[in-house]
C-alpha cells in the first residue's frame, strides 16, 4: 500500500516521524511530505520512509527570528503553499498513492480545492488534532473559519484521538461511520543525560510548562496563579520552555513589577529533544493551563516522563482514563490553579502520589505499532486493494 503522510509545515514532526515509521514497519510504502528540514531543529535520518520537502522552500531559508516572524515571510509562505499544493497534485497524479493522510489544514479554501482534485485517485484521510478551526486563533477571518469547516467535510475517513473530537466532527455534519477514535500514542522523552537543561534551576520545586506558546495554552493563567503562590510565600520556580507565537513582554513586565522575577525562568525558543528531556527530568510538576485542546503530544511526553500533572478540565485531559489520574482545574481560572498547585508545591509526598497515578497511565496507552495497525484498517475500508496491506506483518507489540 502506498501512503502519503502530509503535514505541510511539519507542525507535528515528532508525531509524523513515529507514525510514518510505524506504517513502514507494517509493510506500507510511505512518503512523508512537508517543508524543508531545519538542521538545528529537525532530524529524519535512516528512516524506513521517503521524505519530500514540497512546501515553503524559500520561506524556510530563515536565518533570523525576525525573518521567521515577519509579514513578508508570511506572505511568501502563503504563495509557496499554492506551489506546494500543485507539486502535491503532480506527485499524486504520477504515483497514484492509495491514501493521502493529511495531518493539518493550513489554508483551508486552497487545501480543499487541491484535495478534491487529488481525491479522484487517492483516498483522503484527515487526522483531527484540533477540532477548533485554526486552533481558535483570534485573528482568523470569517473566510478562514468558513473554509475550514467546508474543507473538513471532504474527507473519506477521519482519525480522532478523543471522544470530544468525535462529537465535534458529528456537530459539523461528519457521519459517525467515517470517524475512528484511536488514542494518541506516547512520544518518547529521549535521553535526559545527553544535555543539561539550558536554564539554571531556581529555588524550590520546579513547575514546567513546555511547548509552542500560543494564546489558547494559557501561559498567562499560569503566571497569574504563580504570582498568587509567590504572594503566599511559597518556594517554587516556574520554567516556561518553547517558542512564543504571542507577545510575552507584558507578562514578563508584570512578573518584574510584582517583584517575583526569581520565581520564573524562560527559555523562549524551539528546544532540542535532548534539552527538553533534561527539563522534564528536572521538573517536579508539569502544568497544562490550556483554554481548549483536543489531543496533546506534550501530554504524552509528560506521561512518558512519569511526572505529576496539573491540567485544565478540557479535551483529552478530561477524558478517561486521564481525568482520574491528573489533577484538573477549570480553564481560565488562576485562583483554582493556584489552589491546586499550592499543596503540591509545599508537600513532596503529595507530588509523589500524583506522579504514581500518572505513571499508571503509561500501561493503557497504545504503541505506535498498534496505532499504525488501526490506521491501516481505516485505509482498508477505503479501497479493497488495501485489505492485504492492512493485515499485520509482525506480531503486535506491547502497548508499553
Amino acid at each position: 500500500m502506498r501512503v502519503l503522510v502530509v503535514d505541510p509545515p511539519l507542525f507535528t514532526l515528532p508525531y509524523d516521524r513515529h507514525f510514518a515509521r510505524a506504517l513502514a514497519k507494517r509493510g506500507a510504502e510511505v512518503t512523508l511530505v512537508g517543508r524543508p528540514l531545519r538542521g538545528f531543529e529537525d532530524s529524519l535520518e535512516a528512516e524506513p520512509f521517503r521524505f519530500l520537502p514540497l512546501f515553503y522552500r524559500r520561506a524556510e531559508n530563515a536565518r533570523s527570528e525576525a525573518w521567521r516572524t515577519s509579514a513578508p515571510r508570511r506572505l511568501l509562505k502563503g504563495l509557496e503553499h499554492v506551489f506546494g499544493l500543485r507539486a502535491l497534485e503532480r506527485l499524486c497524479a504520477a504515483e497514484r498513492p492509495d491514501v493521502l493522510h493529511l495531518q493539518w489544514l493550513v489554508l483551508p479554501l486552497l487545501d480543499r480545492w487541491a484535495l478534491r482534485r487529488i481525491g479522484r485517485h487517492a483516498g483522503l484521510v484527515l487526522t483531527v488534532h484540533d477540532s477548533i478551526a485554526l486552533q481558535g486563533a483570534k485573528n482568523a477571518s470569517w473566510a478562514q473559519l468558513w473554509g475550514d469547516r467546508r474543507s473538513r467535510l471532504i474527507f473519506d475517513r477521519y482519525v480522532a484521538h478523543t471522544e470530544h473530537t468525535r462529537e465535534r466532527l458529528r456537530a459539523i455534519g461528519v457521519e459517525d461511520r467515517k470517524i475512528s477514535v484511536v488514542p494518541h500514542p506516547l512520544l518518547p522523552v529521549g535521553d535526559p543525560g545527553a544535555a543539561a537543561a539550558p536554564v539554571a534551576p531556581g529555588e524550590g520545586p520546579e513547575i514546567l510548562f513546555f511547548g509552542q506558546i500560543k494564546p489558547y495554552k494559557g501561559v498567562d493563567v499560569l503566571v497569574e496563579a504563580a504570582l498568587r503562590l509567590a504572594a503566599r510565600g511559597c518556594r517554587f520556580t516556574v520554567t516556561v520552555v518553547g517558542r512564543p507565537y504571542e507577545p510575552l513582554d507584558a507578562l514578563q513586565a508584570k512578573i518584574e513589577a510584582a517583584g517575583a522575577g526569581t520565581h520564573f525562568r524562560f527559555d523562549l525558543r524551539h528546544v532540542p529533544d535532548d534539552a527538553l528531556a533534561a527539563y522534564l527530568a528536572r521538573a517536579d510538576l508539569v502544568v497544562f493551563p490550556y483554554r481548549h485542546i483536543d489531543a496533546s503530544g506534550a501530554l504524552t511526553l509528560a506521561i512518558a516522563a512519569g511526572k505529576p500533572i496539573v491540567a485544565t478540565r478540557v479535551g483529552v485531559f478530561a477524558e478517561p482514563p486521564n481525568r482520574d489520574q491528573l489533577t484538573l482545574v477549570p480553564p481560565d481560572d488562576p485562583a483554582a490553579l493556584a489552589e491546586a498547585l499550592e499543596p503540591l508545591v509545599r508537600d513532596p509526598a503529595a507530588r509523589e502520589v500524583l506522579g504514581q497515578r500518572v505513571r499508571h497511565l503509561q500501561e493503557g496507552i497504545p504503541s505506535w505499532d498498534r496505532f499504525a495497525e488501526a490506521c491501516l484498517g481505516v485505509y482498508a475500508g477505503l479501497d479493497p486493494r488495501a485489505s492485504a496491506a492492512a493485515q499485520p506483518e509482525v506480531a503486535p507489540q506491547s502497548s508499553r
